[in-house]
């Protein structure tokens, strides 16, 4: 598995290419393609807007933040699983767009993390080099308009990543049955950084304080669908509690 792992993801980085971010192998004999919506492309272009670079930028953080968790839950190798899908899936496709930004990207960070990881370092070093890299990302996601730094604009990052994630979600579990546990947590991942994104907003208009508060009861609302970060049994969910919450985030 390491020794798999590892030249994957020396390659990515090397040779400067990424693997077919379609496919998914959850282990079971199946792949299960996805492609985060409409943002993937086989030849890399500059993303047409904000929302869709800061999209991808917090889809790669979804990925970080549930391979860290799983990692510090000591399923170490589904936490390895995640740390190669940030570059293999997302990052090739945002380099176009951190060039026609002046953006400086943040591949050198992807890379120590991903290796603590492979590696199985000590939890304060993953911890240092997730800490880096998260902060090498909001550096770069510095890089878009003032209008898109909004609250209206951001709770509209918010619909895009929860959308993702009910599109993973529905992939992960059907009918109850886990079919794909790295959807299901990726799913996870993309709601937590959703969250997280809100949660850091520092707003003084009222209105906006009361947009922010009532999205984040409806996130809070969708907790009972993930009610262990490594379902074995069957969960009583469906992805479409997440498209009724954005619905409903949509009309505040």
């Amino acid at each position: 598995m390491k020794k798999y792992f590892l030249t994957i993801l020396l390659t990515i980085f090397v040779i400067g290419c990424h693997d077919d971010h379609h496919n998914h192998d959850d282990h079971d004999g199946h792949d299960h393609g996805h492609d985060h919506g409409d943002m993937k492309s086989s030849s890399p272009k500059v993303f047409s807007s904000d929302i869709e670079y800061l999209t991808n930028l917090n889809l790669i953080k979804g990925h970080l933040w549930v391979g860290v968790e799983l990692y510090k839950a000591n399923y170490i190798e589904n936490g390895q699983h995640h740390m190669k899908h940030p570059e293999s899936e997302l990052y090739g496709d945002i380099i176009p767009t951190f060039e026609a930004k002046g953006a400086d990207g943040f591949s050198s960070e992807l890379e120590k993390l991903a290796l603590s990881v492979e590696n199985e370092e000590p939890l304060n070093v993953i911890n240092d080099n997730y800490q880096n890299l998260f902060d090498a990302i909001d550096k770069n996601a510095q890089f878009v308009s003032e209008e898109s730094k909004t609250v209206d604009q951001t709770i509209i990052l918010v619909q895009s990543l929860l959308e993702t994630a009910a599109e993973e979600y529905a992939i992960g579990i059907v009918n109850g049955d886990v079919k794909n546990k790295y959807e299901y947590q990726d799913a996870l991942g993309f709601t937590m950084i959703a969250k997280g994104i809100l949660n850091k907003m520092q707003v003084d208009d009222k209105a906006d304080k009361e947009k922010i508060s009532k999205t984040l009861l409806l996130i809070d609302s969708l907790a009972f669908l993930w009610p262990d970060l490594v379902p074995t049994k069957k969960v009583d969910g469906d992805a479409q509690a997440i498209l009724d919450a954005v619905t409903q985030i949509k009309a505040i």
